[in-house]
């Protein structure tokens, strides 16, 4: 669930994450229930279609359970669940350490960012190889296993997740400039045969009409070491990725889209008008993420993970968020129930 904003303009969210989630389980059905009375979380009222790119012609596809999107825009949900919690965003730890029953998070400089009971993680990519390749250095849980032998059951099957990556370029309109994008048949098309584009996907929000261009993940892998220059990974690893060689690549790649981009939607009747934002790359490394591992635990270390890869075996695109929750809640009712036991 990713939106990207702005300052520079008020109003403006850009979903370039998932569009919509589903919802099937009765655990995660109960957590949106007053997500939902609180106006956060909305039924999706748009139209998902599937187009084959030999003909342009769309049909509607029939989704799996019913379906949500969060309101206004896509962050407001984890907002909503995050809410009177001290948080730290845009905070990168680069060191996990177990010093007696506590565990010590580092960031750059290994400066202290805190000390914790219980350490959770619910991103596969901190113990995975691909860590590595974006920001240059191992895999924070994979040092970790190293002093503390016991995590390697945890830690290691992380190795074997798998995801599919994809590229978006992403730009917004003016909404009085915007009359053919919201003339489009559909708010999520899905494209086949396709060498370039997976989806399509066009956002409201204030006075501003967005557009998302995914791509394949053939197209992802083919540009394996590029990250948009605006991405929270380029960010945190500016070194890693500043170069003039860089940016050379992330300008080829955003032009290769921008070009399949505008020729898919001259096919669907729709000529872009100029954004006034964007266009941008970003890259969604793991999107669509799974795994055959449940979520795991260690009581005795107070060290357990979760996420959207546990116990998913096959790619599923709108039930990643369901997962990532009933994971969590899972991991979560374990974890009261050992601090209940141990009082």
């Amino acid at each position: 669930m990713a939106t990207r904003k702005t300052r520079d303009f008020p109003g403006l969210a850009i979903n370039h994450g998932a569009p919509l989630f589903t919802a099937s389980k009765e655990p995660f059905k109960e957590l949106l229930t007053p997500l939902i009375a609180a106006g956060k979380v909305k039924k999706f009222e748009g139209r998902v279609v599937d187009i084959d790119a030999s003909h342009f012609r769309a049909e509607d596809r029939i989704l799996d359970g019913v379906t949500y999107t969060s309101s206004p825009d896509m962050n407001s949900m984890c907002e909503a669940l995050v809410e009177g919690i001290d948080t730290r965003f845009g905070t990168q730890v680069t060191g996990i350490a177990k010093e007696g029953k506590e565990w010590v998070l580092s960031g750059k400089d290994q400066q202290e960012l805190g000390r914790f009971e219980w350490c959770v993680v619910t991103s596969h990519t901190v113990g995975h190889k691909r860590w590595e390749q974006v920001f240059g250095y191992a895999p924070p849980l994979q040092t970790l296993a190293e002093t503390q032998p016991a995590l390697k059951t945890i830690v290691d099957p992380l190795q074997e997740v798998s995801s599919d990556p994809i590229m978006v370029a992403m730009m917004a309109f003016s909404r009085q400039d915007a009359a053919a994008i919201l003339a489009l048949e559909f708010d999520v098309a899905h494209l086949t045969n396709h060498p370039i584009l997976s989806r399509i996907v066009r956002h409201e929000s204030g006075s501003y009409v967005s557009l998302c261009f995914h791509s394949t993940p053939q197209f992802a892998q083919k540009y394996e070491h590029v990250y948009g220059s605006t991405s929270a990974a380029a960010k945190l690893a500016a070194d890693k990725w500043a170069s003039e060689d860089n940016k050379k690549k992330e300008e080829q790649v955003l032009a290769e889209l921008l070009e399949a981009a505008t020729a898919a939607c001259t096919k669907l009747n729709c000529l872009l008008p100029p954004p006034v934002f964007g266009p941008i790359l970003h890259r969604w490394g793991s999107a669509f993420t799974y795994s055959a591992e449940a979520a795991t635990v260690d009581e005795s270390l107070g060290f357990a993970v979760c996420g959207d890869f546990a116990g998913q075996t096959s790619v599923k695109i709108y039930s990643g968020v369901e997962a990532a929750a009933v994971s969590g809640l899972d991991l979560a009712s374990k974890i009261l129930s050992l601090s209940r036991a141990r009082m």
